[in-house]
């Protein structure tokens, strides 16, 4: 779009004038939407001189930075344009920037150091940015290049050279800047990229790239050539630096222990902090810059404050010793040197290269002087008048000034927009163009049309030009565009969960109770006899209650291939252990099952009503229904897509759906919704969604309706929001069919709300609703599909869905980009609750500030306003009239104010993106779902999140108070909203799901078996097969087990273990132990022999469970079988196949000689006799879905 440029030039000689200071440092006048040209016509001018067309661009805040960018891009179509990205952290802060953030400023960098003069160079950053100073060298950090076909490359050198990039070593790779050794297998994930790579090496040589998923650790298919992995820090540990932090240890106690990891090579969180005593002299960004480079400073008004602000706070920090992030009180370091800049500063550090400085200002400065030419230079432009999305308004502008003779642009973002923008003017008999580039100036008198984006329009009376945007014409401002475009989701294999063990964790053994987990061990087993055969085998160590007082407890050894018998217990705090061989064991485990058989019952008859129920069977997919799934502009994560298909395969058959959507807050509960609406909407069924706050109902409403544009779907909402005759619309036009679908809240289980045909009611936020609201859903819809969906399911609903009553899904991947939020949890202080609203200020967020009372909320908000003065502070609670709520809400979605201090109110699906710290008053106040909940309004977009809960240290805190906030402090992952509602069972005890009397046999028996006792108990009262769970021993003379070298981490071998146990067991599908021999394979390469013992033994297993055998035994030169019930008919054939062959104890058991080791593979002939002997039992009545509950 040079063309706007080249008419500037001519017409308007402002602009002219402006342009003739491109040689020096000036003041000059840019008025909204001139910026961006203005720049771009002074970059030409400087290069045309023969000076470097260099520039840095610093704009007041980051959004700013992204949308001039943008506009620079439209302007100077051949210049490389680089966005330099502020921390998201502060340099005094105890806490790191995260690599992704990193990885994209040493790009700029590193683009700044080797750049070749052949395109102007522009680089724009935020004040935050470009005031921090940065360490000296970060351009010539070379990233490592791995090539496929390259040679010369020594795996432990490639690792040693990671380091020095400060990446960190761990077992198991799951986020950036994090690589993991295996054998010839290095896995690593760069800073920038979407993925991490698996470089397989042979010897010296790359063999292969393949880019694989975090979430189940597999390849995908994607398989590029080269991968480069630039540094993930900007502290790099060298040598030197690594000297010198070991220099300091003794100097500084009070971090010490973080200077002796960085002194041993290991990157610790926040070590960027020590940056300038470690690193040396700290430069100003404009170093990076060649010499005699431009700096423009844009709305300097603006910058000039937030540089201000900007230091206080730092200072701030550095002061107010911050429990959590800072522990810099006792350390008396001089990190002043590491604070930002003043703009001064980096003046000087301009002029110092020879470099210069405008400043582009909206407001000019000498105008209302006698002599005119004091003014600075520049246009001032008059702004395209607001149309309020009044397109007329828009049109009747264009065409007068058309009509004048006036150059005309319409610049809009998407082609679309373009191709809509001329029809309508074509429609009114506009001269209208659409041009693909605009490099010469537009003609007058006609309108042109162009792609591009830039910051607003502008009109200049004087030289007839008339600039307008798509925002201006269309009437809407598209706020900051959080659209992320389609990332490749794969699907998930197998989740990779290790069951994380810890020495001293409680899990509960099935035969023998609940037990202590001591370690990980092998043994060497001898088959005993003459010829013994030694082998070495990996166990379990558990630690049982002793049997006689005062010695120490009995050890069980548990092999690996039996871990599916071990369950980690969860149920109560600290459980007695049982005794081995005890009889209270059986005695808990019988009362539990005598009590589950009560449950059972009335289970069964709720199961079978609803199977007994005729529901309405939907159609398949029509093409409609793909339109709008491929209108989704995010990418579906793999859970999701499942869950869909599950769904729709729910609504397709004719028995009513009842299934429970549990899925973490922000993981895209919304959109599985949508999609389940539109298909239930599609075969002419009008849907309910009942919704807890009139909040969200506001909010589906936009969800909805922007999803459903463009299709005849009409969507109503009903609440208090609406006035009686809104109301009386939308429940006439239910009752005669013309509305399609509801949102609502309580309101829609009232009388007077009646349907012409309800297909599918979804409930949003399960938890919120009590029982007599779902049994008014009862009565209402015995037969109508329902979905619930929750991200902390309460403990009933929890409870009959684990037990097959109710389907459930679970969405358990987090969407790309997405951090844990940093919770903090201690007692309020003033200088705390500032700091943390400043930070969020400066990086143009918002805060929540949840207070519970209404009666005080007033004052808290005044104290705050004390606190802080700058913040613009909102109060929102739901005892106002709704028009007011609504406002305030609206008004703070729209950022006009910073905080948000309300009631919990704000707790279910508020979805503010902006929004990214949360501090919670008096936290030990609520419940554990709520906590979670209410942490789960941040962190919803890419910055790093915050939530501070925090309690009064006058007063004591209860017990479980205690325990609710440090299970919500330990469980800040992504994703941790079902171990929340797992835990919130326990503190509650989930004993009311049907009865009061069973929280007993929970904590009795551990929550997990106690599951797989109701799904053994449900399944037996529907006649279905169930697996017995006798033990089965195998034993046999061969190495299985995986070996140290394969896999070293012992956290990862124990998961490798738990995925063949269960795949072994009788029940698992029967291409289950393939799969996870494809894992291994893809994850640590091929597997060594001791690793295929393991498989075959895993077949064996498998075969001997479905045989229902409880022993297979080497017993010195012997194999002992048992039980060997035979028929007559079959010991005959015994008899021939193997004559020496004895029965024991009347078929108690078959004892069998064995062929030497050296003449037969003993599994292979163990599997023989099996096949001979034992025959599988017919398949069509052992596979049953329900049995297959215990496979976790």
């Amino acid at each position: 779009m040079q063309g706007i440029i080249r008419a500037l030039e001519e017409e308007a000689s402002g602009f002219r004038d402006a342009l003739s200071w491109a040689q020096t440092d000036a003041d000059l006048l840019a008025s909204a939407g001139m910026d961006a040209p203005m720049l771009a016509g002074l970059l030409e001018r400087r290069a045309a001189a023969g000076k470097p067309a260099a520039l840095l661009v610093v704009a007041p805040t980051g959004r700013r930075a992204e949308s001039l960018a943008a506009a620079l891009g439209s302007y100077l179509p051949g210049a490389e344009i680089l966005s330099f990205p502020a921390w998201e952290t502060l340099p005094h802060e105890r806490l790191s920037p995260s690599p992704d953030t990193v990885g994209r400023r040493l790009e700029v960098l590193r683009r700044m150091r080797v750049w070749s003069q052949e395109r102007p160079l522009v680089v724009v950053a935020s004040v935050r940015a470009a005031l921090q100073p940065v360490a000296a060298g970060l351009g010539d950090v070379e990233p490592l290049e791995l090539v496929v076909g390259g040679r010369g490359y020594d795996l432990d050198g490639v690792a040693a050279s990671l380091v020095e990039r400060a990446y960190s070593r761990v077992d198991m790779v799951s986020r950036r800047g994090e690589f993991a050794v295996r054998g010839g297998i290095l896995d690593v994930f760069p800073p920038t990229a979407e993925h991490p790579s698996r470089v397989e090496f042979f010897g010296d040589e790359v063999d292969q790239i393949r880019l694989f998923s975090v979430a189940d650790q597999r390849s995908l298919p994607a398989a590029p050539t080269t991968v480069a992995l630039p540094a993930s820090r900007e502290l790099l540990l060298t040598a030197e630096v690594r000297e010198r932090a070991a220099a300091l240890v003794d100097a500084f106690p009070g971090i010490a222990g973080m200077l002796q990891k960085m002194a041993e090579g290991i990157p610790v969180e926040g070590m960027e902090s020590l940056l300038p005593v470690v690193a040396g002299p700290v430069v100003p960004l404009a170093d990076y810059l060649p010499e005699q480079a431009a700096v423009a400073l844009v709305d300097p008004e603006r910058s000039g404050a937030r540089a201000a602000s900007l230091g206080e706070t730092n200072r701030e920090f550095l002061d107010a010793a911050w429990s959590a992030a800072t522990a810099g009180a006792s350390a008396p370091i001089d990190l002043q040197t590491g604070d930002f800049l003043s703009i001064g500063d980096l003046r000087a550090a301009v002029h110092d290269r020879d470099g210069v400085w405008w400043r582009l200002s909206a407001f000019d400065a000498g105008s209302d002087d006698e002599a005119h030419d004091q003014g600075a230079d520049g246009v001032s432009a008059a702004p395209i008048p607001s149309f309020h999305g009044n397109v007329d308004g828009a049109i009747e502008f264009t065409a007068g000034r058309v009509g004048e003779g006036w150059r005309v642009v319409l610049v809009s973002s998407g082609a679309g927009l373009v191709d809509r923008a001329r029809d309508v003017l074509a429609d009114r008999g506009i001269a209208a163009r659409v041009v693909e580039t605009l490099p010469d100036s537009p003609e007058p008198g006609v309108a042109t049309l162009v792609t591009g984006s830039i910051e607003s329009g502008f009109q200049i009376a004087s030289a007839r030009i008339a600039v307008i945007t798509e925002n201006e014409f269309y009437g809407r401002t598209i706020g900051g565009d959080t659209r992320v475009v389609k990332k490749l989701a794969s699907r998930r294999k197998n989740v990779v969960d290790p069951m994380q063990l810890k020495a001293g964790d409680f899990v509960v053994h099935q035969t023998h109770g609940i037990a202590r987990f001591v370690e990980m061990t092998q043994r060497e087993v001898s088959s005993g006899g003459r010829n013994a055969v030694k082998t070495t085998r990996d166990y379990l160590v558990l630690e049982y209650a002793p049997s006689k007082r005062g010695y120490p407890g009995d050890k069980l050894y548990v092999p690996t291939d039996q871990l599916d018998l071990l369950s980690k217990y969860v149920g109560g705090e600290a459980p007695t252990l049982s005794k081995m061989g005890g009889s209270d064991w059986a005695a808990a485990k019988g009362k539990a099952r005598k009590a589950v058989r009560d449950i059972a019952v009335e289970l069964v008859k709720l199961y079978s009503a609803r199977m007994a129920a005729k529901g309405y069977a939907f159609a398949k997919d029509t093409p409609w229904q793909r339109e709008l799934e491929e209108a989704f502009p995010f990418a579906e994560t793999p859970d999701q897509l499942q869950t869909i298909d599950e769904i729709k395969a729910d609504m397709e058959r004719p028995i009513p759906m009842d299934r429970l959507l549990s899925g973490d807050v922000g993981f895209g509960k919304t959109e599985v919704a949508v999609r389940a609406a539109f298909k239930a909407i599609q075969d002419g069924k009008q849907v309910a969604m009942l919704v807890p706050t009139t909040l969200l109902v506001k909010q589906h409403l936009e969800t909805f309706s922007e999803r459903f544009a463009g299709f005849p779907v009409k969507v109503r909402p009903l609440s208090r929001f609406q006035t009686d005759k809104e109301a009386r619309l939308t429940l006439d036009g239910l009752l005669e069919g013309s509305v399609d679908m509801v949102i609502g809240t309580h309101r829609i289980l009232t009388d007077q709300v009646m349907f012409k045909d309800l297909g599918l009611m979804i409930i949003d936020e399960e938890q919120r609703f009590g029982v007599e609201h779902k049994d008014a859903l009862k009565k209402m819809k015995t037969n109508v599909d329902i979905l619930a969906m929750s991200a902390t399911p309460i403990p009933r609903t929890l409870e009959m869905a684990v037990t097959g009553i109710r389907e459930m899904s679970t969405l358990q991947t987090p969407p790309e980009d997405r951090h844990p939020i940093l919770s903090f949890v201690g007692p309020k202080s003033d200088k705390q609750v500032s700091a943390a609203i400043r930070r969020e200020i400066l990086r143009e967020g918002q805060v929540f500030y949840v207070h519970n009372r209404v009666q005080s909320i007033q004052r808290v908000a005044s104290e705050l306003a004390e606190l802080v003065p700058e913040a613009r502070i909102a109060v929102a609670h739901g005892q106002m009239g709704e028009h007011q709520l609504e406002q305030v809400v609206d008004d703070f979605w729209e950022r006009k104010f910073d905080v948000l201090v309300s009631t919990t109110i704000i707790e279910t699906g508020l979805d503010i993106s902006n929004a990214n710290t949360i501090i919670i008053d008096r936290a030990d106040r609520y419940g554990l779902s709520q906590l979670h909940q209410l942490r789960g309004r941040v962190g919803r977009g890419r910055e790093r999140a915050y939530a501070y809960f925090l309690y009064d240290d006058m007063k004591p805190l209860s017990e479980t108070a205690a325990d609710r906030l440090q299970t919500i402090a330990v469980n800040n992952d992504l994703g941790s909203g079902m171990q929340v509602a797992l835990k919130d069972l326990e503190l509650r005890g989930a004993g009311n799901l049907l009865g009061a009397e069973q929280a007993g046999h929970i904590a009795g028996v551990g929550f997990d078996l106690y599951l797989r006792m109701i799904g053994e108990a449900v399944a037996t009262f529907r006649g279905e097969e169930t697996e017995t769970g006798a033990e089965l021993r195998l034993e046999l003379p061969v190495d299985a087990r995986i070996p140290d070298a394969y896999i070293d981490s012992e956290r990862l071998r124990l998961e490798a273990y738990q995925k063949l146990s269960s795949a072994a067991t009788a029940t698992a599908a029967d291409d289950a132990i393939d799969h996870v021999i494809e894992e291994l394979t893809d994850r640590y390469g091929t597997p060594p022999a001791e690793v295929e013992g393991l498989v075959a033994i895993a077949r064996l297993r498998r075969r001997a469970a479905r045989a229902g055998l409880t022993d297979v035994v080497a017993m010195g030169s012997n194999l002992r079988v048992a039980p060997a019930r035979f028929e007559d008919s079959m010991k005959v054939r015994l008899q021939r196949l193997y004559p020496q062959a004895k029965l024991v104890g009347g078929g108690e058991a078959l004892v069998v000689p064995m062929p030497g080791a050296d003449r037969a593979d003993p599994v292979e002939w163990t599997g023989q006799l099996l096949t001979a002997l034992f025959p599988e039992p017919a398949p069509a009545e052992s596979e049953t879905p329900a049995a297959s509950t215990s496979a976790r």
